[in-house]
């Protein structure tokens, strides 16, 4: 298992940790974590950042291109 971080970056360049650690069987198993987080943001120019165990950025999406994942993996959803 490997620990990513998620994170939210506002337009004005505030960086917010949310939902702190979570464990994952594969660096593939964060996209589903990243579209339904998407699906909760409704701030224009929000970004979406993933860090691994090391702390550093290993993923950075707006939400307009998470969200158009789920066309892609229609049920990626976090479970």
């Amino acid at each position: 298992m490997k620990k990513f971080g998620f994170m939210v970056q506002s337009r004005g360049g505030v960086i917010t940790p949310v939902g702190g650690s979570v464990a994952l069987p594969s660096s593939a198993a964060v996209w589903p974590y990243i579209v339904e987080l998407a699906h909760n943001i409704d701030e224009p120019g929000t970004m979406i950042l993933v860090a691994n165990e090391a702390g550093e950025m290993v993923i950075r999406i707006g939400i307009a291109s998470a969200r158009s994942l789920a066309d892609v993996q229609p049920d990626a959803t976090a479970s």
